[in-house]
């Protein structure tokens, strides 16, 4: 037979005490320190947003960190905790153990609810010091009563209201600092963001990721704004153009780059930088790299138009000497010059660690250039050369130059363009053939952990024929397999 653990006196007094609202409210002035987490926690889960508004006013410890009870974002909850904030700061009479500092609305893992957990089982209660608990949650800067921590979204999960709401809240109330660690926008054509930074202390952001919401001279506009982030370490920018009314206008264009790059200067903190199709990096990447004031971790300049004065300074600047992951998918190899890529992965053999050349066209020629230094970058765990133009012979060449590398752990590498009929059609048997073979040279050099050949992009499905130990074949081909198959039989692939 099962039986269940029954519940401890402390467990059922809680329950007990939750169905009574108002009970519940009056409890707390008297109510021990450690009873609060778990009420607290049970009261989120059952939305009594009543009891929450009260508890947070009433709350004992420095730090709130009720974004890692939130699964989603939900606005009823959110109004309980920025009242339950207001309720505390009207009072005329400081409360006799106001100790609230920080509520943290972030959706981060934080083991606070899960030491408190413990106490409903017997446990002493977690001995839980100021400096603990603020570990993570830094008091601000100014005079504010309260500091707010919150991640900014603009994302399916997160609702324009649930925005708005906070930045109409936050906006009125000048006691209460708004401090948020990370920022991303995602594509919304019926919403601008950028107002929301206006409540935010912009040096306290150190994430800021912005997908399409922006064209060259909006980002132009805010670009002092950029530049107050001090404490920046991360930053994502992807498919910044001209603007449609601008287009061909090279002196508004020329204009706004002179006001975007010398903000890049002031953040001293910088340690990743993504730039995705953006047009202000051609002709001017030694610009933004001499900016910077120190050495970077991530570089990802992808599906950008570079020149080869771009690609001189990219081998030469310090400022990329300690990278540990490059990536420069999608940048057209085939009319720069390919000394200034094996340049540059010289002088990274001892920190790369991931390295993406993913569609850049590299063929044979350069490859062989790019070996020597491949072959000394002994810490690579990641590679990827899908959809570059490489013969057979030349992939063999690049396995065999990857003996010494033993801590990768991915790789991804182009199928062999022999593979290929004259209008670019895989051809399958082939594609298992090769592939097959090419695994074989692999296996005989060392043993490796991931590693998959792939196609082109296939015209008709958009699909991709991947090979792993054994072929995967894009959807039209699995179709015509399949009706070869109920026909007359397929030829077998290997």
């Amino acid at each position: 037979m099962n039986f269940k653990t029954p519940p401890t006196i402390q467990q059922l007094a809680k329950q007990s005490l939750l169905k009574d609202e108002a009970l519940t409210i009056y409890a707390l002035k008297d109510m021990k320190e450690e009873l609060f987490p778990p009420l607290f926690k049970d009261a989120f889960s059952s939305k009594q947003h009543n009891i929450l508004r009260q508890m947070v006013a009433a709350w004992p410890f420095p730090c709130l960190p009720v974004g890692a009870l939130m699964k989603t974002p939900d606005l009823e909850t959110l109004k309980a905790m920025l009242d339950g904030l207001d309720l505390l700061m009207r009072q005329k009479v400081r409360p006799r153990r106001w100790n609230l500092q920080v509520l943290d609305l972030r959706d981060a893992n934080d083991n606070f609810w899960n030491v408190w957990d413990g106490i409903e089982d017997g446990a002493c209660p977690p001995d839980f010091s100021e400096t603990q608990l603020l570990r993570n949650h830094p008091i601000q800067w100014g005079t504010q009563a309260v500091t707010v921590w919150i991640n900014l979204y603009v994302n399916p999960r997160h609702t324009v209201e649930y925005n708005e709401y906070f930045y109409e809240w936050a906006k009125k109330r000048k006691d209460v600092q708004v401090n948020c660690q990370k920022v991303m926008f995602l594509p919304n054509p019926h919403y601008n963001p950028w107002h929301l930074l206006e409540i935010v202390e912009p040096s306290s952001i150190q994430e800021l990721e912005v997908y399409k919401h922006f064209n060259l001279d909006t980002l132009a506009m805010i670009a002092s704004d950029l530049g107050q982030m001090r404490n920046l370490q991360k930053l994502l920018l992807n498919n910044v153009h001209i603007s449609l009314e601008q287009s061909g206008n090279k002196d508004m264009e020329d204009r706004c780059i002179r006001m975007i790059i010398p903000h890049f200067s002031k953040l001293h903190k910088l340690q990743h930088l993504y730039l995705n199709d953006v047009c202000f990096v051609n002709e001017h990447l030694d610009e933004v790299l001499r900016c910077l004031e120190n050495p970077l971790e991530t570089l990802a300049i992808t599906r950008c138009k570079l020149s080869e004065s771009d690609m001189r300074c990219l081998s030469q600047c310090p400022r990329v000497y300690q990278l540990k992951h490059l990536d420069l998918s999608g940048i057209d190899f085939i009319n720069l010059s390919h000394e200034f890529l094996g340049r540059l992965l010289k002088r990274l053999t001892a920190t790369l660690q991931k390295l993406e050349l993913k569609g850049c066209m590299i063929t044979d020629f350069q490859i062989d250039v790019l070996l020597p230094a491949l072959s000394q970058c002994t810490q690579l765990t990641e590679v990827d050369f899908q959809m570059n133009f490489l013969s057979k012979n030349s992939l063999e060449k690049l396995l065999q130059h990857t003996a010494n590398l033993r801590q990768l752990t991915k790789e991804m590498y182009s199928a062999p363009y022999e593979v290929y009929d004259e209008l670019g059609n895989v051809l399958p048997q082939k594609f298992a053939q090769y592939c097959s073979e090419l695994m074989v040279t692999l296996n005989v050099i060392r043993q490796p952990k991931e590693i998959c050949f792939v196609s082109n992009i296939c015209a008709g499905c958009g699909g991709l024929c991947v090979y792993n130990m054994e072929a995967t074949l894009c959807f039209c081909w699995q179709r015509e397999w399949s009706l070869l198959d109920s026909e007359k039989g397929k030829p077998e692939l290997k």
